[in-house]
């Protein structure tokens, strides 16, 4: 079934690839061997990387780089791509996320320029996947082939996409901005009310014909002030799409918040303004945009609707016989496959583990999408692929063939498939192992309490290891965020319990927080809220519905009982996360996360904070204070010597790592007075040296020269500038 695919040298990928794109990958590259050369600071490549999905991973001298898949659509050259890669540069191991990206791990920085070369060699970038600017756009999987689909919203996402690329509009916001599409009536596969724009297809009758739009939601998030997005309106017309876009990102870029990153997301800004003066504002830079073509390019020959792919019944394999009444063929049957807007065909959903799969199974998949679904799968939010094409009579077939591949588990898309972020495991930000707890859950949920499948098939447990909120943990039936508790002087890896939350379009819940709880108690909770909801439910009453009417006191009052933390003695595993036994549980320090991209607005450096810290010396100097008068001066030289580096487009992050830099790149080279020449031992030592006012003295004397030397060195890189 696999389809053989001439294999290009480097060389060849390099040439074929699209100016830009090439251009860009040879950048990084150089970027990447100035950064390991210490010729350009830690944080101007970070920005630089972030802007191409490159994250610096929890362990140390190695990367996590997150891949933009466009609503989550593939083909299965481009999925066979991706195992290939993972082979090569990841250890062969693929992770899906909420987002419907692709995100890998362990890649050395070195390795990260051709890797994405091969992929774009397929058409897969990873531009703009983190950092400040318009992420991956997501998009219902269902749309164009759900019975209950309005239209397919596929297109739009696509032309979406197209046009924020590389956009200069959205290439340094405050924060980043996200954008889905739904294209689904009485459901919400995307969570339209999460995002900073939502977008759900409607269609209208006008003038007796269809006109195609969207009900738009604007300012929604999650994180740890989650703000559910408010209508826009019911109705735009599909052509208003991209303008309005360009109008909500050129005042989001504008007016939001720049110095404050916990502040600087799109919710935060309407929150600030109202929502009033926020739409006048919108209102007023779409009615001053300028028409822009594209607009109306993006959206050329869309398809009135999606035509089934070329299928061959030749190709399909022969299913064993008896197959249709074997239980676990039905069971799956009933879970995983979903119904079809045209009654010969089937979606089917296949459950990937907390969005795990190795680059074996991705080849399956994407073999099997070639025969059985059109040669395109798709990765949905809660982590799982999906074929959109199936025909009904190869279901058997299909069974048979993911069963073989260790791919057919049941309960796609229900209460015991958990979803999960890395946590712990491999992101800076994470405080618990939220796969750990994840496995635990989802072993329970298929074991221990099989019995309550039918009352709990709706709902969803959904963990993140940190407040980010990359699992969607404040949208779940039952949440968890990582956190921490103490214990006689020991760290206690913890979570904090969310309730009632769940996508549901413009009803959509915000779980309502309870309280922490011990990692280890989590799966107790889970089964005494279930064992709750089914006591105290009435009738046919969702879990949202029961939880909302027992209220916040009493949930916090059931759930109390489990607060408890043993003594280490007592019980030592309470001292361990999920998956991690047999490991002290510790908070890591020191160590910032990059899951929101960056600093908000990297701070040009100028001459008065020098000039300040000169002023603070000579008070220091005045009041005997000679070693804080010392440490002034030493950090004086350094804010002086960032001025000219920083024009030079180098941006150092320690104070001696700027005057090394001052003497390799100013002195050594002659722009500045060969005197200076060993400036960074010698400042260093005497900064070393037991403080006096003699010494105190000379480095403040040290100080102001080299304060004026930088203001002529700067001066004359100016002019040069200018001219």
């Amino acid at each position: 079934m696999e389809v053989k695919v001439k294999k290009k040298s480097m060389r060849e990928i390099k040439e074929g690839l699209p100016k830009v794109v090439r251009e860009e990958l040879d950048d990084y590259q150089g970027k990447i061997e100035d950064y390991l050369a210490g010729l350009v600071g830690e944080i101007k490549f970070q920005k630089f990387r972030l802007q191409l999905g490159t994250y610096a991973q929890r362990q140390e001298g190695v990367q996590m780089q997150r891949i933009k898949i466009p609503f989550g659509g593939m083909s299965s050259v481009q999925f066979r791509r991706l195992a290939d890669v993972a082979d090569k540069y990841a250890g062969g191991f693929i992770h899906l996320t909420t987002r419907q990206d692709v995100q890998l791990y362990f890649i050395t920085i070195r390795n990260v320029p051709n890797m994405m070369r091969e992929l774009a060699d397929v058409g897969i970038t990873t531009r703009e996947a983190c950092g400040n600017t318009v992420r991956n756009v997501t998009a219902c999987h269902q749309a164009g082939v759900s019975p209950t689909s309005s239209f397919d919203v596929t297109p739009y996402a696509e032309a979406f996409k197209n046009f924020m690329l590389r956009n200069p509009i959205c290439q340094n916001m405050g924060r980043k901005f996200k954008v889905c599409f739904e294209g689904c009536q009485d459901v919400d596969h995307a969570g339209v009310r999460i995002h900073d724009l939502g977008f759900r297809a409607r269609v209208r009758e006008v003038d007796g014909k269809l006109q195609r739009g969207f009900q738009v939601y604007v300012g929604g998030g999650l994180g740890g002030a989650p703000q559910l997005g408010e209508l826009w309106t019911d109705f735009m017309p599909v052509e208003e799409m991209l303008p309005l876009s360009a109008a909500v990102i050129r005042v989001f870029d504008r007016y939001g918040e720049r110095k404050i990153r916990m502040k600087a997301r799109m919710k935060f800004l309407i929150r600030s303004l109202g929502w009033e003066e926020f739409k006048k504002r919108v209102e007023e830079e779409r009615a001053a945009l300028e028409v822009d073509p594209s607009w109306n390019d993006y959206l050329k020959d869309i398809p009135e609707n999606e035509t089934p792919p070329p299928y061959d019944p030749g190709r399909i394999p022969q299913a064993p016989e008896g197959i249709e009444n074997d239980p676990e063929f039905i069971e799956w049957k009933n879970s995983n496959v979903l119904p079809h807007a045209l009654p010969d065909y089937a979606m089917v959903n296949i459950r990937i583990h907390l969005g795990d799969i190795t680059s074996d199974k991705a080849r399956i998949v994407a073999d099997l999408a070639d025969v059985f679904s059109g040669a395109e799968v798709r990765v949905t939010i809660l982590q799982n692929l999906i074929f959109r094409w199936v025909p009904k009579q190869a279901l058997p077939a299909l069974f048979a063939a993911l069963r073989d591949a260790e791919l057919a588990e049941t309960g796609a898309d229900t209460f015991k498939d958990v979803v999960a972020c890395p946590g712990a495991d491999t992101c800076r930000l994470g405080i618990t192992s939220a796969k750990g707890l994840a496995g635990e859950l989802t072993n329970r949920m298929t074991n221990g309490l099989a019995e309550y499948k039918e009352l709990t098939k709706d709902l969803r447990i959904k963990i993140s290891g940190c407040p980010n909120s990359c699992a969607q943990h404040v949208v779940a039936s039952i949440g968890f965020q990582g956190a921490s508790l103490t214990k006689d002087g020991k760290n206690v890896p913890a979570e904090q319990v969310f309730i009632g939350g769940g996508l549901y379009g413009d009803e959509t819940r915000l779980a309502t927080s309870i309280i922490k709880v011990p990692t280890r108690n989590a799966p107790k909770v889970v089964k005494h809220l279930i064992e709750l909801y089914r006591d105290e439910r009435e009738g046919d009453e969702h879990f949202d519905v029961v939880m909302e009417r027992l209220g916040r006191d009493r949930l916090k009052e059931e759930i109390t009982q489990f607060t408890d933390i043993p003594s280490f003695e007592e019980d030592p595993t309470f001292y361990e996360d999920w998956g991690h036994e047999n490991k002290k549980f510790e908070l890591l320090k020191g160590m910032k996360g990059e899951c929101a991209g960056a600093t908000v607005e990297e701070k040009v450096p100028d001459f008065a904070t020098a000039e300040k810290r000169i002023q603070q010396a000579e008070a220091f100097l005045s009041h005997s204070d000679y070693a804080a008068s010392i440490r002034e001066s030493y950090r004086a030289c350094s804010d002086s010597a960032h001025v000219p580096l920083y024009t030079k487009l180098v941006d150092p992050f320690t104070t001696e790592q700027t005057m090394w830099e001052f003497e390799n790149l100013l002195v050594r080279t002659g722009e500045t007075d060969q005197k200076w020449l060993n400036i960074s031992v010698t400042l260093k030592d005497l900064a070393a040296e037991e403080p006096t006012e003699e010494l105190a003295n000379k480095m403040l004397g040290i100080a102001k020269d080299i304060y004026a030397e930088c203001e002529r060195v700067q001066a004359n890189l100016t002019d040069t500038t200018k001219n």
